[in-house]
């Protein structure tokens, strides 16, 4: 098996930075907020019970010797749990039976528990997202999220306050300069929409239960962004309805970070860009039944041609099991430019199609695309390559009359993408004049064996020129 902690021998190799001072500029401002405001690190904090779920009964959890909440999110095919931590932490998971084939994932954070009885223990040294599993359970998630500060009070100015409880306010739409806030222990029925918008936030620690406000027939988001600027969604559940859970539409300044979404039904997408600029996603759990990522261009008639550039998503945990991919560059590309966009420590547990999926049906020049330090654990559920990039006219190609033409891959990047259980990896162009070009393989491993040569993918005479990398 491979070993998939990023800091074993396997995972040496070329690394690249985020060049975009937006990325840089959002984690200097947290560690300055740590800094002025953690003088006295916080206690682990255990996050109430979603209101009007059932506790578990197939686990118990301690933080610390402190027993916190465990929901039971059948619904979604999880058990759940919720703290926030500054410091490291003992983590206790009790079962109802033997314990001795439990897991702690994913695999490449080297997390092997002590096992007593039929509890496992280990120590938490950050806020991750984490999943337990063991065989004949649904899994139970785990997501740590660092300790809140600067928490609004009710009636503030300028704050959309819900308190712990439940709450159904339909249609929530904030304005520039204006907070949502979900206190832990709130259950908010809805979706939010913001459009032309600056600087508004959506943050907490409670939930936002979209089923029967966000609707497939209807196109409606468990939360949306359209013509944004400084936009930032942090620390929320999110339960989807039967459309995208997220999307960031002709937006710039943005990010979504340490988000738990979970989704059931088939186009619950997790994270979805279309027209972005500057754009972070960070330290997420998206459990989906689509795409974890769509990351996109759809209908240059009514949004016109912006460019996607200088986004980046990183530290997250994908679990997708019926449909779609794991995370997904298309179909729809009616626009001129995709840019530099990084998907960084990425761990792919479960993925129904492709782990890594473009199926580029459109017009649009993808230039310098990144994967790099990305864990792929399992096989798939529909035995395809684990990896398949091609550009074609498909049926979501543009239909508009708008335009008719496929696009083109300059700079494709593998870095230290590991897929054990992989089965192929696939890279088709469409023509002479539509090619993917320029593309790196640096320490990647499909199956137990380095991706080192073209004899170890896929391609045809549309692709290329292809670099491997396994040395140094």
């Amino acid at each position: 098996m491979v070993d998939m902690n990023p800091h074993s021998a396997e995972a040496t190799g070329p690394t690249r930075t985020t060049s975009s001072p937006f990325h840089r500029r959002i984690a200097i401002r947290s560690a300055i907020l740590i800094t002025v405001l953690g003088v006295a690190q916080a206690a682990p904090v255990g996050h109430p019970p979603i209101p009007g779920l059932p506790a578990s009964q197939s686990y118990k959890l301690r933080i610390d010797g402190v027993p916190v909440a465990v929901n039971d999110e059948s619904d979604f095919d999880f058990h759940t749990a919720f703290f926030s931590m500054d410091e490291p932490v003992t983590v206790e998971v009790e079962f109802p039976g033997d314990a001795s084939h439990a897991s702690v994932h994913p695999l490449r954070h080297g997390i092997k528990p002590k096992v007593v009885d039929n509890t496992i223990s280990f120590r938490l040294e950050k806020p991750l997202k984490l999943v337990i599993r063991t065989e004949g359970m649904l899994p139970l998630a785990l997501c740590a999220t660092p300790v809140e500060r600067e928490i609004p009070e009710p009636g503030e100015p300028h704050v959309l306050y819900f308190g712990p409880g439940v709450h159904e306010p339909g249609l929530i739409e904030p304005v520039s300069g204006q907070t949502v806030y979900l206190a832990a222990g709130a259950l908010v029925k809805g979706r939010i929409e913001t459009r032309d918008a600056t600087g508004v936030t959506i943050r907490g620690r409670g939930t936002l239960d979209s089923r029967g406000f966000s609707v497939r027939d209807d196109k409606t988001h468990a939360v949306l962004f359209e013509r944004c600027k400084d936009v930032h969604l942090e620390g929320i559940g999110i339960r989807g309805g039967s459309w995208w859970m997220t999307l960031f539409l002709l937006t710039k300044d943005a990010s979504a970070t340490h988000l738990s979404l979970l989704g059931k039904t088939v186009n619950t997408d997790g994270i979805d860009i279309d027209g972005a600029e500057n754009f972070v996603a960070r330290d997420c759990f998206i459990r989906c039944e689509d795409d974890g990522f769509g990351w996109h261009a759809v209908d240059a008639e009514a949004n016109g041609q912006p460019p996607t550039r200088d986004c980046l998503a990183e530290d997250c945990v994908i679990w997708n099991t019926g449909w779609g991919n794991g995370l997904r560059v298309g179909a729809s590309m009616e626009t001129d430019l995709f840019e530099n966009i990084t998907f960084r420590n990425i761990d792919v547990l479960e993925h129904a199609g492709a782990a890594i999926y473009s199926d580029h049906s459109d017009w649009a020049l993808c230039r310098n695309i990144r994967f790099e330090n990305f864990f792929i654990e399992s096989r798939g559920k529909k035995d395809r390559p684990v990896i398949n990039i091609y550009i074609a006219k498909t049926r979501y190609s543009n239909a508009t009359g708008f335009r008719d033409e496929r696009g083109h891959y300059d700079g494709l990047e593998f870095v230290r993408v590991f897929a054990p259980a992989g089965t192929s990896v696939q890279l088709t162009g469409h023509s002479d004049a539509h090619r993917i070009e320029n593309v790196l393989f640096g320490h990647c491993r499909l199956g137990n064996e380095p991706i080192d040569g073209p004899e170890d993918i896929e391609t045809n005479e549309f692709v290329g020129p292809v670099r491997f990398e396994t040395a140094g």
